[in-house]
């Protein structure tokens, strides 16, 4: 006969056997990071002659909208865009004046031209279990279109931030399962003139730190600078206060086989990309930077001269981030 306290004993390991299997319910989602395969066609094909450099206005951004809504509607996200209207759109519609930045020796001025052009943002969500918080994974689809006959094509500026965003949503909808929060996905217009686009979005949504949890913004994420001759330097802007951002992004960076050299760097006072209008309302933010290579903003920022392993790479940083942020609480 088995005594009283083998029976207690026997029991208790059984359980504790049966508890260790089963996954921690905080324990953050394992959704695979994107591969090669998975966004190397939206890279070439939004930076590809035929969308004429995707200037604001203009047929080649028209149809760059209308491409990243329907890659968006594929993976199954849901439509947010036009907050106006009663039916539920990927496209967030506003007006603007028609600027394009014109570059005079080393400095970029912003010139006008005449007319106004309806122009959109594209967004889309996975609802997560908690649909009163979300996460923004954000790009810049909008380029500077063609240029004395030249047409800019931004492969790296920024069609590989949008490759990126597409397939991070790509894998996350795949997965199947509910994140705790809901993750936004967010193509802006209008970056290169004045973040036009973010901008509306912030005055047109309940965007505040108690509903966003963070912003990540990926803009140029696939060249290298030259002095970064290794090509293993990656820049991740974050806020003062984001130790706990700043936190996951270098264990993300620990699990890969060759580690980046980061540089984290504060985004205070700088204006660089989208993620400014959410500091500018002190939501979290972290923005991926792989460097500024020599065809910034020039006809030759080509999809073939793109390091596809380097963006592969930061995507898995990107990735791990996103798998934190909804499955931890943290110190953002």
């Amino acid at each position: 006969m088995i005594s009283l306290m083998r029976k207690f004993s026997l029991i208790t390991i059984a359980l504790w056997l049966i508890s260790a299997s089963l996954p921690a319910q905080n324990n953050p989602m394992p959704v695979p990071a994107p591969e090669i395969n998975d966004f190397t066609g939206t890279l070439t094909f939004l930076s590809s002659d035929w969308m004429e450099g995707r200037e604001p206005g203009k047929r080649g951004n028209y149809m760059a909208a209308d491409y990243i809504a329907s890659m968006m509607q594929m993976n199954g996200l849901d439509p947010i865009g036009d907050f106006d209207s009663s039916q539920r759109s990927y496209l967030q519609n506003f007006e603007i004046k028609l600027y394009y930045p014109e570059k005079i020796g080393s400095l970029y001025l912003i010139l006008g031209r005449p007319g106004t052009a309806v122009v959109s943002n594209v967004t889309g969500v996975i609802r997560g279990k908690d649909s009163t918080k979300s996460i923004i994974v954000g790009a810049h689809y909008d380029h500077l279109g063609i240029r004395n006959g030249l047409i800019y094509n931004g492969a790296d500026d920024n069609a590989s931030g949008v490759a990126g965003m597409l397939a991070l949503a790509g894998k996350w909808s795949e997965y199947g399962e509910k994140p705790a929060c809901n993750i936004v996905f967010a193509a802006w217009n209008c970056e290169e003139t004045g973040k036009h686009g973010s901008r509306y979005y912030i005055r047109h949504t309940r965007a505040d730190p108690g509903r966003v949890l963070a912003y990540i913004n990926m803009d140029m994420i696939s060249r290298s600078a030259p002095e970064d001759t290794n090509r293993r330097i990656i820049s991740i802007g974050t806020m003062p206060g984001s130790e706990g951002l700043r936190q996951i992004a270098k264990a993300a960076n620990q699990s890969l086989p060759d580690p980046f050299q980061l540089d984290l760097w504060d985004v205070t006072g700088h204006s660089g990309s989208d993620y400014a209008p959410f500091t500018d309302v002190n939501i979290p933010v972290m923005t991926f930077f792989s460097g500024y290579q020599v065809d910034y903003h020039t006809p030759e920022d080509d999809a073939g001269k793109a390091d596809l392993k380097k963006m592969e790479d930061i995507l898995k940083i990107v990735n791990d981030c996103i798998i934190q942020l909804t499955g931890n609480s943290h110190d953002k």
